[in-house]
């Protein structure tokens, strides 16, 4: 808190804290005389049903307020974060590390590289355990902080400390048999690298993670995503087809011997995997409950399996003509094309799908997540004026609506011509955005 106590941004109305009279400018300083470092300890200490909470006024009054109240109750208070000391950076320098990878230019705030377990068990952040102390270890285990998701890469621990570039990263199978043995669960992820953590060494760390479910609840494999930025970094070959193809085989036959074992596949591919290799996407069994969708693991079959649903209630016409282009990277057309070739059988729309080469990172990343408001300006050009186009929202940074080069909707409507319709980057997004109308199931 930095001495000054933590800002109150807002107050539910009809709370425990209307009734005591805080408001919003008001800030936390103690709960029980305790300082509270995030929303997680906010939590905990307010969950009792007896409290003193220690507030300083907007003009400078400082009360303590005693509060009984129904046990898990919520005071009703509002703060602009989750995190209120410092957010815990990462202390590896990762070979494959995507932050080292960004281009010039990039503002400061994409370059934090956090490594916090409290964004891990709020948000599903991957943190790699190894900027823990004995205190953080502690407040994890008696808070209960579970699951968290744990990016382990390799179990052999001179690979990982390697690929970590930490020499702290080798205590990974210890870290795990803590985690177990105090009854903690964990998701967890590999950035396969070619050449580095694959073939053998990936089969070994899939089967010594499988020793541990079912503290381990899912494991994770995703390729190394690599840049046009490396120079002076590591080298590194990226996943092509020929590897994709033999880690498919590998990941069915993890999938078949762990049903056998556990009920659940625990091992999920990226769809990425399926896409360089020009294999179909694995059908909704493969992925269980999707524990791992955010890691883009399953995307493209629950696309697809919900554009199948929504099908079936398309207009066989629109009452008025409409001409819409959707946008997208590279590795998402084979997805989206079968989707605007249904959307084109409704008369009186004409979709189209526009693919955009990343030239902000470079040609490896096909990702639609990580294309840039000037790639899109590339794309686009003077082609699309007075165009309708539709723009996922996943290429807009959540909270101020820009694309990572800090370009605006309007500044790219601006330079284009183009009309820009935002939309939800989702099955439903797509069709109500090219249909103009909402899809009933």
């Amino acid at each position: 808190m930095r001495g000054e106590g933590i800002p109150i941004t807002g107050v539910n109305p009809h709370s425990i804290a209307v009734e005591m009279g805080i408001e919003p400018g008001d800030r936390l300083l103690a709960i029980n005389g305790r300082a509270v470092r995030d929303i997680l300890e906010y939590r905990y200490y307010t969950a009792d049903d007896s409290m003193v909470l220690d507030i300083v006024k907007s003009d400078g009054e400082w009360w303590s307020l005693e509060i009984d109240k129904d046990y898990d109750e919520d005071l009703g208070l509002l703060f602009s974060g989750v995190i209120f000391d410092r957010i815990r950076v990462c202390r590896n320098r990762c070979v494959f590390c995507f932050m080292d990878q960004l281009p010039p230019g990039v503002r400061n705030p994409l370059r934090i590289k956090d490594d916090d377990y409290r964004l891990s068990f709020l948000y599903g952040n991957f943190i790699t355990l190894t900027n823990l102390d004995a205190r953080d270890w502690e407040r994890i285990i008696t808070m209960r902080l579970s699951p968290l998701y744990v990016s382990v890469h390799s179990t052999n621990t001179e690979i990982r400390a390697r690929m970590l570039g930490n020499p702290e990263a080798r205590l990974i199978l210890y870290d795990l048999e803590r985690l177990r043995d105090n009854g903690l669960q964990i998701h967890t992820q590999i950035v396969l690298c070619p050449g580095i953590n694959d073939k053998k060494a990936l089969t070994e760390t899939v089967h010594t993670l499988g020793e541990f479910w079912p503290t381990v609840l899912s494991i994770g494999i995703v390729p190394v995503g690599m840049t046009s930025y490396r120079r002076g970094l590591t080298d590194l070959e990226p996943v092509g087809p020929r590897e994709a193809r033999e880690v498919i085989a590998l990941g069915l036959t993890w999938q078949e011997y762990y049903r056998e074992r556990t009920g659940n596949g625990l091992v999920y591919l990226a769809d990425e995997f399926f896409i360089k290799a020009g294999q179909a996407f694995p059908d909704n069994a493969y992925y269980d409950d999707y524990p791992q969708l955010e890691n883009g693991i399953g995307m493209a079959r629950m696309f697809l399996d919900r554009w199948g649903e929504m099908e079936k209630g398309f207009p066989t016409r629109l009452s008025e003509p409409r001409e819409v282009t959707a946008v997208c990277g590279e590795s998402a057309e084979p997805v989206l094309k079968q989707a605007v070739d249904a959307l084109n059988r409704v008369k009186g729309l004409k979709m189209s799908l526009l693919p955009v080469k990343n030239r902000f990172f470079g040609p490896q990343v096909t990702v639609t997540g990580l294309l840039a408001g000037r790639d899109l300006v590339r794309a686009l050009g003077d082609n699309y004026r007075d165009r309708a186009v539709l723009v996922p929202d996943v290429m807009l940074r959540e909270g101020d609506g820009l694309f990572l080069d800090d370009m605006t909707i309007a500044e790219l409507e601006e330079t284009t011509g183009a009309h820009i319709t935002v939309v939800e980057a989702s099955a439903d997004g797509l069709a109500q955005g090219a249909l103009g109308i909402d899809i009933d199931d």
